[in-house]
């Protein structure tokens, strides 16, 4: 009798644990229920001052010049900087965050050594400026066409979308390789067929481009202000899409919001949709079984612990800015160094988490001071971190029907190029199919972030590759 009891209860063990794992493989391999999933989202809206009224279509040049006045004033700040506190003694990187002694350091360089006008070249140099109102706001961008376009088969346009906290400098060392790949040494593509217009928009409330005065400017207006731009004012057809960071979550909705004009989507950022019950199950077994759940080299890397204690140690800057940025804000605006601060820390922490145990950040190995003095510098001229860290909050508030476009499938073809050291590491192929429709997916031995401003190469090379078999018809 107790032998038939323990034969009964395996049975029943096994029997309920074969449907277990049957429902867990059906729903990791299924095709995404949303697949085919119709989501309606507004055509159009209106962030700009007072009263809707119609935009002025007009594209007008535009050239960044700040006053004399700004660059005196900014000084003026750095000279009277007010330091209350010491470095800790037994403390010599960056896990406390910004160390006191490189800080200094810093702001002697901005102070003494750094010369904005030779930023301001370099920014004029990326290619004609211009603004165009859209939605009520003044919308900033760069155009930039290949030198000889006849030495091309193809020019294709493309929009490159930064991110946080980024701005269109990031793309500085990338926006020449892709107009005139060429004469611009990228490897292995020496006899490339293909060329690019490249088209860097500010988002607005960054950079150049107004900031919203209206509440609800999310990632999905900022995709429909983006198609317009591309279309509506530039006249193209059919483009291609590159984004990371935010530039990913925008291009993502450009792709799933108008997949008749978006020809290819080009991602160096790829964010686990944690939302979705078969995403988190093929990640919580994928971490426990990588070889039976992940096929490509990166799956054994990839570990759902890692995520989650990267969250927990770099994400404090994400809860406050999605939450109460007219807060932290004001003081980042108020102060020159706050601001630096705040910003040169991400790009030690998210270019590779082992820079954080650098006494100087590891910052000069992978971007000189300057060029990253530059991308405070924009946010500090143009006084709009606050308006930028707004961003935060409109995206984690969104209604649910915003969050059905964010998560509705992307037919369009897309591109991942994956970074080892970005944010939680490189999102293995089974995850990204999930939201993605993958035909060309990358793995890079070094990087981290922010790609474009890092390995402007690598990243340049992926794109024309991931283009050149592409059909824009």
């Amino acid at each position: 009798m107790l032998l038939l009891n323990r034969f009964s209860f395996l049975t029943l063990f096994f029997l309920i644990s074969g449907f277990f794992f049957a429902v867990v493989f059906y729903s990791l391999f299924r095709h995404p229920s949303h697949f085919h999933d119709k989501v309606d989202f507004p055509l159009n809206g209106f962030f700009g001052r007072g009263n809707p009224f119609a935009d002025n279509p007009s594209i007008v040049p535009f050239s960044v010049n700040v006053s004399n006045k700004e660059l005196a004033g900014l000084k003026d700040r750095l000279t009277k900087s007010r330091i209350g506190h010491e470095q800790l003694e037994d403390v010599h990187d960056f896990e406390y965050g910004f160390p006191i002694g490189e800080l200094m350091e810093w702001r002697d360089r901005w102070l003494n050594e750094y010369d904005w006008r030779e930023a301001e070249k370099k920014l004029n140099a990326m290619g004609d400026h211009f603004r165009t109102q859209i939605e009520g706001l003044q919308i900033h961008f760069i155009r930039s066409r290949p030198a000889d376009p006849s030495i091309y088969k193809r020019v294709v346009p493309i929009l490159l979308c930064h991110g946080w906290p980024g701005n269109v400098f990031e793309f500085h060392k990338l926006v020449p390789l892709l107009t005139n790949p060429r004469s611009n040494s990228i490897r292995n593509i020496s006899s490339s067929e293909v060329a690019f217009e490249v088209i860097v928009p500010s988002i607005p409330g960054y950079g150049w481009s107004e900031q919203p005065h209206k509440g609800g400017f999310n990632q999905m207006a900022t995709a429909r202000i983006f198609h317009k731009l591309m279309v509506e004012r530039l006249g193209f057809r059919r483009y291609i899409a590159q984004g990371g960071d935010w530039g990913s979550v925008v291009t993502s909705n450009m792709a799933r919001m108008f997949p008749e004009s978006v020809a290819g989507l080009h991602l160096n950022v790829v964010f686990p949709d944690f939302k979705s019950p078969s995403q988190l199950l093929i990640s919580l077994f994928g971490s426990l079984a990588p070889r039976w759940i992940f096929s490509g080299p990166e799956g054994p890397t990839y570990k759902l612990a890692g995520i989650f204690s990267f969250i927990f140690r770099e994400s404090g800057y994400m809860h406050i800015q999605a939450t109460k940025p007219d807060t932290v804000g004001v003081a980042l605006n108020d102060s020159p160094l706050g601001l630096l601060a705040y910003i040169l820390e991400k790009f030690v922490c998210w270019t590779n988490p082992s820079f954080l145990k650098l006494a100087d950040g590891g910052l000069g190995k992978k971007f000189s001071q300057d060029d990253l003095l530059t991308i405070v510098s924009i946010y500090w001229f143009n006084g709009n971190i606050l308006s930028s860290q707004r961003y935060y909050k409109e995206h984690f508030a969104s209604d649910s029907n915003t969050e059905k476009v964010y998560r509705k499938y992307v037919t369009v073809p897309t591109a991942y190029a994956a970074f080892p050291y970005d944010l939680g590491g490189v999102l293995p192929r089974e995850m990204v199919s999930r939201q993605y429709n993958l035909t060309q997916m990358t793995l890079f031995e070094d990087g981290g972030h922010f790609a474009a401003f890092e390995c402007p190469k690598e990243l340049g090379e992926d794109i024309i590759r991931f283009v050149q078999g592409l059909s824009l018809n």
